[in-house]
């Protein structure tokens, strides 16, 4: 074992592991890349964390730099859970500290999963409405940002964070919540790190006051950068909370370690309908009828994802002789059961003649849950190599999807494979996924050139390649070249204040280089990847 990992052993709770084993296990994510970092920590309270950040940090004040990277269940797509200096585990923060069923509020650590506090949630008749996977933790869905197929309903995870407390890159620990302006007046006068962090975003605000305004004007959704820097003041109140800023910032600003939500009532019974199309504006002439209803989830398929998948052995049964062509509407409701019937009758009468569609009941259930297995099947088909998630949760507003999709079929024809669409019309938050042949030079170019080129597809159509999630270091290869030197500036600067000496992990976003992430593109498939 090394120096510094022997000396972080004997200081933390937790463990702290550097064997090749281990390192091993903690090299991949859902990303084509594949990083060995330095060692792993794994600590087991917020104590831990506070002493390894503080460890780190007084190594770099000596040019000693071990960058430290957080990871929670390992499913980022574009990289951001990999580091060459220290992988910082949030597995055994996994704790639900206080449920208050009255108050609709939830005390969480950072590394509890969606599924493990829904399930507590549940006993009290509450959850969290986040269609995301089960797997995430709650500290990934907000330093990750990533659209779930419920926020056009529920508005994401965003709106049922109340506050935070993060650690600081001097090990301190803060906790965010919103300031009226005399409260934030005792935020900047105070002498710690915390007092410096107000101060210098308080004034970093006010310097690129109309930048910010720019910003928070685009009728672009994008998650790249710190966008959410124009959340922090709100216009109306001019109070202040520094939480925002933690939204899609993949880890570079501090290190989440608990989390207070407030929840929804659990509402038991859900129940889906799908209905296919020959064409993709019959459907979605049929979607902006159906939208009105407002359900759960509203999702579009490209019909080639389940021939594809029934090819393969996994056939959903449900329009056996639609697959070849069309598109799939995928609806989901979660109301009480009477306001559900009436909804689902009102889907069934709205259908056009020339279309097929069928409503969940007791008996067909099975049914449903194959269809979704298809998709999955898709998603991981490596008969030809892996389809990688390198191009997932890209935002296409409406009004321009039928032309992006006509578009995409010239690209199609252009690098001779299919690139069938999924994802959310309810948030405009889509994915394809490519044939990628990892184990290949010419594979591996191929992910680079692809991104340029499908960027550029996505943008002439209003669109964001990061607008379902933030870029990492993956989509940072084409989204930090497209800043303005003001933009890029406030991002520096906004970086700087939260972490002077480049601990939190300094290779992603900002810094990421197309170079280095070229370099750690994996040249095998990964086993342990699933959709």
């Amino acid at each position: 074992m090394n120096k510094i990992a022997k000396y972080l052993n004997q200081q933390l709770i937790g463990n702290v592991f550097d064997s090749s084993q281990i390192l091993e296990a903690y090299s991949t994510d859902r990303s084509p890349l594949k990083i060995t970092p330095r060692m792993v920590v794994v600590p087991e309270n917020a104590s831990d964390v506070r002493r390894t950040v503080k460890f780190v940090n007084q190594l770099a004040q000596k040019s000693v730099h071990i960058p430290i990277t957080v990871r929670g269940s390992g499913l980022d797509k574009t990289g951001a859970d990999l580091g060459t200096g220290l992988i910082l585990s949030t597995e055994h923060l996994n704790k639900i500290l206080e449920i208050d069923d009255r108050a609709r509020l939830v005390r969480v650590q950072a590394g509890v999963t969606l599924g493990q506090l829904n399930s507590a949630l549940a006993l009290y008749g509450l959850h969290i409405p986040v269609l995301a996977d089960p797997r995430e933790t709650i500290g990934a869905l907000i330093a990750n940002f990533t659209t779930d197929a419920a926020a056009g309903k529920y508005n994401g995870i965003y709106y049922y964070v109340d506050c935070i407390e993060s650690v600081i890159s001097t090990g301190e620990a803060i906790q965010t919540s919103r300031l009226a302006r005399h409260h934030l007046n005792r935020k900047t006068d105070l002498t710690s790190y915390e007092g410096s962090i107000y101060r210098e975003v308080d004034k970093l605000i006010d310097t690129h006051s109309d930048l910010i305004k720019e910003l928070g004007s685009r009728s672009t959704i994008d998650a790249a950068g710190y966008q959410m820097i124009t959340q922090v003041v709100r216009d109306t109140t001019g109070s202040f909370d520094l939480l925002p800023l933690f939204y899609a910032s993949q880890g570079t600003l501090g290190i989440i370690t608990e989390v207070i939500l407030h929840c929804e009532v659990f509402q038991p019974k859900v129940r889906h309908f799908v209905a296919a199309f020959e064409s993709i504006n019959a459907a979605l002439s049929y979607i902006g009828e159906i939208s009105p209803l407002v359900p759960e989830e509203l999702n579009l398929y490209d019909a080639r994802i389940f021939k594809s998948a029934k090819d393969h052995g996994k056939d959903p049964a449900l329009f056996a002789s639609k697959f070849n062509k069309g598109y799939f509407v995928w609806a989901a409701f979660d109301d009480r059961p009477r306001k559900i019937n009436k909804k689902l009758q009102k889907c069934l009468k709205l259908l056009p003649d020339n279309a097929a569609a069928v409503v969940e009941t007791d008996d067909n259930s099975t049914d449903f849950k194959r269809l979704k297995s298809a998709i999955a099947s898709y998603l991981n088909d490596d008969v030809k190599g892996e389809r990688v998630a390198f191009v997932d949760d890209f935002y296409i507003p409406p009004d321009h999807l039928s032309n992006f999709l006509t578009d995409l079929r010239d690209l199609e024809k252009a690098e001779k494979q299919e690139l069938p669409i999924f994802g959310s019309y309810a948030t405009s938050n889509y994915s394809l996924r490519p044939d990628v042949q990892l184990n290949t030079v010419e594979g591996r170019q191929f992910i680079v050139k692809f991104l340029k080129t499908f960027n550029s597809l996505v943008k002439d159509h209003g669109g964001s390649i990061t607008g379902g999630a933030p870029e990492g270091r993956l989509k940072a290869t084409v989204t930090n070249p497209a800043y303005t030197e003001e933009e890029e500036e406030l991002y520096l600067k906004l970086k700087d204040i939260f972490d002077p000496n480049q601990i939190f992990n300094p290779e992603i976003k900002l810094g990421a280089t197309p170079n280095a992430t070229v370099r750690h593109i994996r040249t095998a498939y990964n086993p342990g990847i699933t959709t």
